[in-house]
């Protein structure tokens, strides 16, 4: 089948009767990513260039209030009976910026994803303002997630593992399903159960893919910028650039998974899943 515009709509109506395939949800993320390269990453640019000015603004005003309580001599000798309290706030507000930022960009992308495995060309505007939309909900639910995995991770690592992989689909049902916090975490479980072990397996395939293709760029950058200090700008652009492609990239992955599994476990195609955004 083919849209309106010509591109041909390959998962249209196509559903799967065989198990959720790491290679195959791999693929079909990297084939996505490529196929919408400039859009998917400006929208992170939109993004994440007002978080990051926002999480300045918060180091700054942060600094503000600390030095304000410094003698003027510049010494520490004065009792700063409120820093600790001031930065711990501080610290908090910039991490949840940080996973606020991260799962808005990954809501907007699945919905650039939904539409791309439709047959659908992605355009930048529907899927901000998607985003958008369910941005409360989101939100709230990289707030649940940070606290689970900050949790999990201090109960010595595996129970933050297995947080993550249990809710890795929470925000493609809060964007997709448009269900409730809890009743997004609630349904991420029920998606990713049983197939856990290949999303883990999937994730560190793609780490180690994105880091191979990160070293490659990377070492030639690297070699320039060691002969040539000048150019030091270079390689951090390039090095942001690059942390930038691989945060739109794993976004990606996360909506193929979602797309993946509830075709696999329900037998339902790309086009109802995507026809909540008719």
């Amino acid at each position: 089948q083919r849209n309106a515009g010509g591109a041909a709509a390959v998962t249209e109506t196509r559903s799967f009767s065989e198990p959720f395939q790491v290679g195959a949800t791999l693929k079909r993320a990297f084939f996505t990513f490529l196929a919408n390269f400039v859009s998917f990453n400006l929208l992170g640019l939109l993004i994440s260039i007002p978080g990051l000015l926002l999480i300045v603004l918060v180091f700054f005003a942060l600094g503000i209030g600390i030095f304000s309580l410094l003698p003027a001599d510049g010494t520490a000798e004065t009792e700063l009976p409120d820093f600790g309290f001031i930065h711990f706030l501080g610290v908090l507000g910039i991490i949840a910026l940080g996973f606020s930022i991260q799962y808005l960009l990954a809501a907007v992308i699945v919905h650039g994803t939904l539409q791309h495995l439709r047959g659908n060309k992605p355009r930048i505007l529907d899927s901000l303002l998607a985003g958008l939309r369910r941005f409360v909900p989101v939100v709230l639910v990289s707030f649940v997630l940070g606290i689970l995995f900050v949790v999990g991770w201090m109960l010595f690592v595996i129970p933050g593992i297995i947080f993550a992989l249990m809710f890795c689909v929470a925000v493609p049902v809060v964007m997709v399903e448009q269900r409730g916090v809890f009743a997004s975490l609630s349904r991420s479980r029920e998606l990713t159960r049983g197939q856990r072990w290949r999303i883990l397996g999937l994730f560190l395939l793609a780490i180690a893919l994105t880091s191979i293709a990160l070293f490659v760029v990377m070492i030639p950058i690297e070699v320039l910028t060691f002969m040539l200090p000048e150019l030091l700008i270079v390689r951090v652009l390039v090095q942001l650039a690059m942390q930038l492609f691989m945060i739109v990239f794993f976004a990606v992955l996360l909506g193929v998974i979602y797309h993946d599994l509830r075709v696999a476990k329900e037998g339902i195609s790309t086009a109802q899943i995507a026809a909540v955004f008719d």
